[in-house]
Formats: C-alpha cells, sequence, structure tokens
C-alpha cells in the first residue's frame, strides 16, 4: 500500500478501507493509491488491473461477475458515508460545515478548524501547550474581575431578594 495520508479523525475509514481492499482477489492487484477531502467527504482513489473484462451492468444481479471497479465503488462509497458523518480533527460524530472547497466535517468541539491536516491537535489552540497554561494567561489579564463575579455571586446565594433589587 502507498502511504496516504489522511487528517487522525479519519484514518480509522482509511484502514477500514484498505482492509477490505485487501480481502479482494490478488489477481486485481487492487490498491488504494490516495485519499483526499473533495466537498467535505474522503474520496477514495485505486489502481487495479480488470485483464480488460467488461462490466457486465446489463446482466440480472445474480449473473454478474466479480469487478474490480464495482469493488472500488463500494469501498469508496462506504468511505464517503462514514467520512459525512465523521469528524475529521477527532473521530467524533460530526456535521457538514460550510460547502464547495472549504467544506469539512467537523464535530461540536473543533467547528472551528478549516484544515485538519495542518492543525496542530493541541485543544487550546497555537498560544499555550495547555490548558492550565492558558487559564493562568486568563487569570493574570482578568482575575481581578472573576473574584468580583465570585463575590456578587455569594452575596446573591446569601439573599437572593436583596441582590436582585440593589443597584450595581
Amino acid at each position: 500500500m502507498s502511504n496516504i495520508s489522511v487528517a487522525n479523525g479519519w484514518r480509522h475509514i482509511l484502514a477500514e478501507a484498505v482492509e477490505e481492499a485487501s480481502k479482494l482477489p490478488e489477481e486485481w492487484l487492487f490498491e488504494i493509491v490516495s485519499a483526499e477531502r473533495v466537498d467535505g467527504a474522503l474520496k477514495l482513489s485505486a489502481t487495479y488491473n480488470s485483464f480488460d473484462v467488461p462490466l457486465d451492468d446489463h446482466l440480472p444481479p445474480t449473473q454478474k461477475l466479480p469487478h474490480p471497479w464495482r469493488a472500488l465503488q463500494r469501498i469508496r462509497d462506504a468511505a464517503r458515508a462514514k467520512s459525512l458523518v465523521t469528524c475529521e480533527c477527532c473521530s467524533r460524530p460530526g456535521k457538514l460545515v460550510d460547502a464547495g472547497e472549504s467544506a469539512r466535517v467537523r464535530c461540536v468541539q473543533h467547528g472551528y478548524v478549516v484544515d485538519a491536516g495542518d492543525w496542530s491537535g493541541n485543544p487550546v489552540g497555537f498560544l499555550f501547550d495547555s490548558a492550565e497554561e492558558a487559564m493562568a494567561h486568563f487569570l493574570k489579564d482578568y482575575g481581578g474581575g472573576v473574584e468580583m463575579m465570585q463575590e456578587l455571586q455569594a452575596a446573591a446565594e446569601e439573599d437572593p431578594d436583596d441582590a436582585a433589587t440593589k443597584p450595581h
């Protein structure tokens, strides 16, 4: 198999497609060679050898012979369907965001990520290495306001009627 790169959230979809391709007849030389995001969904491409055997689509389903093109369509359709409901960043359930070339599938947590391939995987963004570092920065800038809000909340819990009528 070629070295194919997909975003973290879709790696299991690619692995399933490769597993399915490995079950096909060896003489077909079937190989998934590329994966890309097209209209927000995963599109797989493959090479195969059909030995110039024409498709027998004119025959009833019970009389059709196995053909690598149909196998490709089945694998490609399954991968596309899974990718349209799977966040490209993390594999959680997602939905299609935007349209056209900027279409992508994201969960609620990763809706802001534009390019899952270039995304660092850092859940707090590029500026901080951890959630603790981000919180420390926030508290340094806004810590006084947080304390004031906590005092107001405590006062409101002590006397809810008085806190609602007091001018602030």
